[in-house]
This record gives structure tokens, C-alpha cells and sequence, in this order.
């Protein structure tokens, strides 16, 4: 077990002075948890007393930080918002691009059927994804880029809260530099019964999309159902520059999801939900492209969870809110591959059975001191298996899978969070003690068991200096337990064959940052600064062995690295009718054990919106861009998909215009690239869309 609890105090005389910031790595001289006070307290004379009583609006609550709802201004971490009427206006094809337009992140597409958020230069297990309170990393989530976030279908979404700086405490493992917390469609109550739908279809040039979705909806004075299906088709994508198809790239996908809230007494809710993405011949498009490939792609790639959650609310102030679920979540992902001129098709599949328990209370000790504790539970089921299949003589020849078939990984932990109002000063800390043990049978070793464990904490300090402005600071601890893809991965895996690793530790992160926020009726703004130090970090590192043409890895932890950079965003109203937002996010990530960069940093990028909205018409313009990233590992120069001298800059325009004719009736198009330029997300397997109309029809009853 490790304990991370101690504190850089040169960091905070540095960040807030708002100077010198480049030397916060050169600090040296750590000091106990009252140092930390005395050195918020070092601010106060330069501070004025204020009250936070700006009036909120939906994207200015929040709920990751604290686990419950609280002013944005009041939350002494970063927390971007994705409302679910923005999710409307822009109708983004996949969550991916969806994610794109929050401030802090940036997406890597391996291919079509991908998608993977970088959240402050971390991606795949490294970053936390949440769905309504539950965790939905299991202990095959890949290092680096994956495509679990394409397995969320986005009409199903009411809201993205992205935490950056913290996480771990709040939700546990992996949240190394943050999480992506989704919110679902939440039903409704009404006083009379009523019952809703809506039939939409959604249609791309060049045959890239052809969708169909129902919605359904049910409401009554205890009970509250949605339901929602959808088949969609994608097709290969179309490059910009007059380029042309790039394919394979296209798949099909079909989703459902339902949702029932049901009122059992005065005081108890229950909350059911079921929801399923199953989606069949997603190909690697640049396994076939550059690697010699017929047939490299995700045969079945499918995820179903369900949960059943008991929510009681008292008058008690030690149980005012109870919280209880219990949820399964199913992974599937069968893969098949084979190489040009030969006859032997390889086939894999994964499957990954996550059973979780969770129960949380909520405090309120009293007007000014509330408080969240709770227990998580989540235990693996792992069945892995490889053959290959002599397609000539018809002969099937068993293998080891990816993983050790029948392994096991159990999670548990307890945590309490802690969230203290003085009206100007608002103090967040928690504490979470993290176990797991990972299971691995081995036809030749026997049964290994790999045990780990974690103590967290989190301490945030937010001080008004008037009404609608507030200045925080915070500095929490974050870890990543190695799971079954870091313990008993055993084959090709991106550009590399890996070995197993029965003897690796957790992962530690801790994250410095301050911010100054602004919200006024019409205007919100937020800056921040950040520092993260990385250590035992697992890393990859090549050997003199080469098996079927791939050099082989072995993972060890040996790398310690920081991560230090500064975002921007911002909102305004500039009439009734016509409002702007704007962000740009910068991360500089350094390998201190290797002396080069950090593996698949992002680009300096940003993006700048201009909407109109007026009565039944919303017209949005947006300007995306990044920067040129030629600060490459060497990791990087090795990953095929890559340009070892770098990834251009880019900046493409989007328009979205969405009218609503009557009450049942609307229609929704959407201009993309339309300048057509020829780019790629840095570390993507495939480029961007080209210049492109994608138009979407909604009809309710």
C-alpha cells in the first residue's frame, strides 16, 4: 500500500502569485496537510469578502466534484458541461465527436468504430468513463486508445460532466488525471398519464450514414419509462482534399436503452435501466492499409449494462439521501484476423462479465458541512479464447487468448468526500482506500494472484472575491491499479506483441491546480492552471525478441513523468439571440525517466462557436482547430499510424442549423469541413471528414 498525502508547497507560492509557473517541477521540500492552509491563507490579503450568489443555470451545476449538486462557482476543481440541449443542436454522430466540443478534451480515432477522449494527455485506462454513477472501465480497458466510448449511443445522453484534476477519490480507480461522467435520459413524473415518441432518420452524402431511431416515453404520478431504439448503418468515411473514400472504415450498429422510475413511497424511488450497443464488422483500417492485412476487424463489438438503483431521501441528517444499486455490465469483443496470401483466419474473443454493488449516503451535519461516504464493489468474470482456423482444411487449432481464460479481478473500496460552505470559502476533501486482487489461471504456472491496494485524498479550497468571481485552488491524488490487460495481456496488440506481467504496482498521479471563475446572468469564464507528477507509471519497453514480425514488450514500473499546462473557456450572451463560446487547452508532457515526451500528447487546439437562436430556428458556426504536435516519443515514431516527423495543424468549419416547423414536426442539417481540408486527429489510425451535408428528421406524436 501507498499513502500519497504529501504536499508541494513551492507549487501553490508559484501558482498563485501566477508566476514562475514553469518552475514548479524544479520545487523541492514537501510539507504536511497544515502547510497546505497556511499557504491558501498566504492569499487572503489579496483577497476580498464575497458572497457566491450568482443564480445558476443547468450548465452551471454540477455533480462529479462533490457527488452532489453544487454551483460550478462553488466547486474548487475544473468541470466542463455538456448540456443535453446542446446535444440536440449539434446532433453528433457518435459520442466521440460529441466530446470534441468540450473544453479539455481531444479525440483519437483509431478507426470509425473508435473514439478516445484525452483528458489533460491521458486516454484509454488511464481516464475514468462514468455512466449514471456507475463505472464502466472494467479490467480489460486497453492502455492508450480505445473504443469503448463509441459503445455509448449519444441520443441517450442528457449531460457530460468532465472532471479534470481529481476523480479518484470520488470514483476510484484509473482517474488518473480526470473522468467523463454521462448522464442518461432521466424519466419523468406528471399528475396525468401521458405517453410520447418521437420517429427520427438520419441520412449523410455519400451513403456515410443511413440511421433510423423511435423514442417512447411514458409519464404518470408514480411511474416514469423511456425507451429507445436505433439501427444504424455508417459507411466508409470520405477524406477531405477531394481524396476520396477511405475503406474500409463503414460497420452497422444497432442500440437500445430503457429507462423506468418508479415512486414505491413517499420517501423511496427505484431506477432500472437497460441499455445495449452491439456492433458487427468494424474493421482497423490502418492494420489493413499498412500491415499486410485481408481481414483485421472487430467482428462483434458489444457492451450491455443494466442497473437497478433504491434512492431514499429522509429527514435524518446523517441518512438525508441513501443511495443503493446493484449493476452488470457485459462485454463482448470478438476479433478476427487474417493476413494476405495466407490461409489461416484467426479468431479471439473476449468476454467480460462485471457484476458492481454500490451504496452511498449523504450527510448534512449541518447548514454548512455535507458529506458523501460509501462502499464499491465490482468483481470480473473473464473468458478468453484464440484458434486458428485452416480455412483450406477446415481445421480449428486452440490457443491461449488474450487473456488467461476463467480469470477473475474483485474491486472494493471505501471513500467519504467532505464539502464544507463558510458562504466566501468553500473546502472540498475526501479520502478513498482502494483493494483489488487480480486472478490469473496459467496452464504452466498454476493460479497467480496479484493484490494491490490505494489510499487517495482530495483537498480543494474555493474563495469569492465577489459576487459571480471565485479563485480555487486543490491538489488531490489519483491511482490506476493494474488490471487484466497489464497483468495477463499475451499477443499482438497495436504495433506490439506483449508478455505478461504478474509483479506490477498501481499507478500514482498528483495533481496541482488552480483557477479563477467568472459567472455573471450572461457570461461564464474559467482559466487553470495545472501540474501533474506521474510515478510508477506501467510502461512498455521493447526487447531484442521478435514473434510473428512484431518485437515484444514487457511492462514494468519504471516510468515516472509530469504533465503540466493551462485552459481557457469561456461563454457569453451577446443578445436574446445570439451567443458565442470559445476554449483552447495546452498539455506538455515530459518522460523524466526517459528524457523525451510522453507518449501521444496532444496538440495545442480549441474551438470557437457562434449560435443563433430564436423562436423555432438555432443556427450554430464552429471553428475547430489544432496545432502541429511534432514533440514525439519514441513510441510514437514506432506507431504505424503516426508520421514520424509529426502531425500537421489543422483547422476545419462546421455549421448545424435546426428548425422546428410545429410541434411535431423538425428538421436538422449539418455542414462539415466545409473548406474540405485533408487532416488527422494526432495519434489517429484514420483522417477527419471531408467536406460533407448530414441531414437528421424528427417527427413526434
Amino acid at each position: 500500500m501507498k499513502i500519497n498525502s504529501n504536499l508541494n508547497i513551492d507549487f501553490f507560492r508559484y501558482v498563485l502569485s501566477f508566476t514562475n509557473f514553469s518552475k514548479v517541477s524544479k520545487a523541492k521540500g514537501h510539507k504536511k496537510w497544515l502547510i497546505f492552509i497556511l499557504s491558501v491563507n498566504w492569499i487572503t490579503p489579496f483577497v476580498s469578502f464575497g458572497q457566491i450568489n450568482n443564480p445558476d443555470t443547468l450548465a452551471n451545476v454540477v455533480v462529479s466534484a462533490s457527488r452532489q449538486q453544487i454551483s460550478a462557482l462553488k466547486t474548487p476543481y475544473s468541470v466542463s458541461v455538456f448540456t443535453h440541449k446542446e446535444i440536440n443542436h449539434l446532433a453528433p454522430r457518435a459520442t466521440p465527436d460529441m466530446l470534441s466540443n468540450i473544453p479539455g478534451v481531444f479525440i483519437q480515432k483509431t478507426n470509425l468504430g473508435g473514439g478516445s477522449a484525452f483528458v489533460r494527455g491521458l486516454t484509454g485506462n488511464q481516464t475514468l468513463l462514468i455512466i449514471d454513477g456507475i463505472r464502466f472501465n472494467n479490467s480489460t480497458f486497453r492502455y492508450g486508445p480505445n473504443q469503448y466510448l463509441n459503445t455509448i449511443d449519444p441520443s441517450i445522453i442528457s449531460k457530460i460532466e468532465l472532471l479534470k484534476g481529481s476523480g479518484s477519490v470520488q470514483y476510484g480507480s484509473d482517474a488518473l488525471t480526470g473522468i467523463v461522467n454521462f448522464f442518461t435520459l432521466q424519466p419523468e413524473f406528471a399528475a396525468q398519464k401521458t405517453f410520447g415518441g418521437q420517429l427520427s432518420a438520419r441520412i449523410a452524402t455519400q451513403r456515410m450514414e443511413l440511421s433510423e431511431q423511435v423514442k417512447m416515453s411514458y409519464a404518470s404520478e408514480n411511474t416514469g419509462i423511456i425507451l429507445v431504439g436505433a439501427n444504424k448503418k455508417f459507411g466508409d468515411i470520405v477524406r477531405g482534399g477531394g481524396l476520396g473514400l477511405q475503406g474500409p472504415t463503414g460497420y452497422n450498429e444497432w442500440d437500445f436503452f430503457g429507462k423506468i422510475r418508479q415512486k414505491v413511497s413517499k420517501t423511496w424511488v427505484l431506477e432500472g435501466l437497460i441499455q445495449t450497443t452491439q456492433q458487427t464488422q468494424v474493421p482497423v483500417f490502418h492494420k489493413i492499409k499498412l500491415e499486410n492485412f485481408k481481414i483485421n476487424e472487430m467482428d462483434l463489438q458489444k457492451f450491455q449494462r443494466s442497473y437497478l438503483k433504491a434512492i431514499g431521501q429522509y429527514e435524518n441528517p446523517i441518512f438525508k439521501k441513501i443511495e443503493l444499486s446493484i449493476s452488470q455490465q457485459t462485454s463482448i469483443e470478438q476479433r478476427k484476423l487474417q493476413k494476405n496470401a495466407s490461409s489461416t483466419l484467426r479468431a479471439e474473443r473476449d468476454l467480460v462479465n462485471t457484476v458492481g454493488i454500490l451504496a452511498d449516503i449523504q450527510s448534512q451535519f449541518s447548514p454548512k458541512w455535507s458529506a458523501h461516504s460509501g462502499i464499491d464493489y465490482f468483481n470480473d468474470r473473464i473468458n478468453s479464447t484464440r484458434e486458428d482456423i485452416n480455412l483450406t482444411s477446415n481445421l480449428i487449432k486452440p490457443l491461449r487468448g488474450l487473456y488467461p481464460n476463467n480469470a477473475g479481478y474483485q474491486y472494493q473500496s471505501v471513500y467519504s468526500i467532505h464539502h464544507l460552505d463558510f458562504n466566501a470559502w468553500q473546502v472540498e476533501t475526501g479520502l478513498r482506500f482502494h483493494q483489488n486482487v487480480a486472478s490469473l489461471p496459467d496452464t504452466t504456472l498454476g493460479l497467480s494472484k496479484v493484490k494491490s491496494s490505494a489510499l487517495v485524498y482530495s483537498l480543494g479550497i474555493a474563495r469569492a472575491i465577489t459576487s459571480g468571481i471565485s479563485v480555487y485552488v486543490n491538489t488531490s491524488s489519483g491511482f490506476r491499479a493494474p488490471n487484466m490487460d497489464d497483468l495477463g495481456s499475451l499477443g499482438i496488440v497495436d504495433f506490439r506483441y506483449e508478455l505478461p506481467a504478474f509483479d506490477l504496482k498501481p499507478e500514482y498521479s498528483q495533481n496541482y491546480e488552480m483557477g479563477i471563475k467568472i459567472s455573471k446572468a450572461a457570461f461564464f469564464q474559467e482559466f487553470t492552471l495545472f501540474q501533474t507528477e506521474l510515478e510508477n507509471l506501467i510502461t512498455r519497453i521493447k526487447t531484442s525478441n521478435v514473434i510473428q514480425g512484431y518485437s515484444v514488450y514487457e511492462k514494468r514500473n519504471v516510468d515516472q513523468a509530469f504533465l503540466r499546462g493551462a485552459e481557457w473557456s469561456g461563454r457569453f450572451d451577446l443578445s436574446n439571440s445570439f451567443s458565442t463560446k470559445a476554449n483552447i487547452s495546452y498539455v506538455y508532457g515530459q518522460s523524466v525517466t526517459l528524457n523525451e515526451p510522453m507518449r501521444r500528447i496532444p496538440p495545442l487546439h480549441g474551438g470557437f462557436n457562434l449560435s443563433y437562436s430564436r423562436k423555432k430556428l438555432f443556427l450554430n458556426s464552429e471553428l475547430l482547430f489544432a496545432a502541429t504536435q511534432n514533440r514525439l516519443s519514441a513510441g510514437d515514431k514506432a506507431d504505424n499510424r503516426m508520421n514520424p516527423s509529426g502531425t500537421p495543424g489543422w483547422a476545419i468549419i462546421n455549421v448545424q442549423a435546426n428548425y422546428l416547423f410545429n410541434s411535431h414536426f423538425s428538421i436538422s442539417l449539418q455542414a462539415q469541413n466545409i473548406g474540405d481540408v485533408d487532416y488527422r486527429m494526432h495519434g489517429s489510425g484514420i483522417n477527419g471528414v471531408g467536406r460533407s451535408l448530414w441531414g437528421q428528421i424528427h417527427l413526434k406524436f
